[in-house]
């Protein structure tokens, strides 16, 4: 190897320190005070040494983990209560849709077709919840301001328009409450979702920072093993275990030392 090749080998591994120990030494101290906020949240402590930095560092991602849990923990319980209302907006559909459906066939055998349609029953009842209940309260309107004048086929099943209207109120009325409740629950299960997704993204962050710097301090200290075991991965940044990490068990997983236990 020529003086040459080795004088340009060393030149740029002086050059990628340069780089390194310059931002270390001009941005290192605008940093100090976040960082100490983010592994010290109680205050720096008088008798600071590098293992307590570390062990900072392992409090800090163990947090993040443990929020990313709660959030996780607490969007299942949202959307887990989530059923009952819809299977509460459908038999509320259903109701309501057999109401209209039964008045409709009323008003077109005894009545005519003319007159169901002069009720706003002239075509099959729709199967959208919202549709249905537009529909009912656009046939309880007409069934209480237009008069049944009309002589009925059948006397003993003639309609009472305003009783008619009353059943359907309290139907539509049921209905309107049902997607009114999954309305609602739509929108809190997307503000756990938004939690949840907040609470990956400042997991990827702190994973990434802690991760990476533990893998410096391994390296640095001569344990190349260990660095390569906690170095990020394209897989790790991602959410993905490799192999030699261990998982205990997806949304029951609690973080090391916060109950859980890991083998260093």
């Amino acid at each position: 190897m020529s003086e040459a090749k080795a004088s340009r080998m060393v030149s740029d591994r002086v050059a990628i320190t340069n780089n390194v120990v310059a931002a270390v030494d001009i941005h290192g101290p605008e940093i100090a005070p976040t960082l100490e906020m983010i592994l010290f949240p109680g205050g720096v402590p008088q008798d600071l040494t590098l293992a307590k930095v570390l062990a900072a560092f392992g409090d800090h991602l163990r947090a993040r983990a443990s929020q990313l849990v709660t959030a996780d923990r607490t969007h299942m319980i949202e959307l887990a209560d989530d059923e009952g209302y819809r299977a509460k907006r459908d038999d509320c559909t259903a109701e309501t849709r057999d109401f209209l459906s039964t008045l409709r066939s009323g008003l077109a055998r005894n009545y005519g077709q003319v007159v169901a349609g002069a009720y706003g029953l002239g075509a099959p009842i729709p199967e959208d919840p919202h549709t249905v209940l537009v529909l009912a309260d656009n046939v309880e309107n007409l069934l209480r301001n237009r008069p049944l004048t009309e002589p009925p086929k059948n006397k003993s099943l003639k309609i009472d328009p305003i009783a008619a209207a009353d059943d359907l109120k309290a139907s539509a009325s049921a209905l309107k409450t049902a997607l009114g409740d999954v309305e609602r629950e739509r929108r809190e299960a997307q503000l756990t979702q938004t939690a949840k997704n907040e609470a990956m993204v400042a997991w990827g962050t702190s994973y990434s920072g802690v991760a990476d710097a533990a893998a410096a301090f391994f390296l640095l200290a001569g344990r190349p093993a260990l660095a390569e075991r906690v170095r990020p991965t394209a897989r790790r940044r991602a959410g993905l275990p490799e192999p030699e990490d261990t998982v205990e068990g997806s949304a029951e997983a609690t973080p090391t030392g916060a109950g859980g236990s890991s083998t260093p």
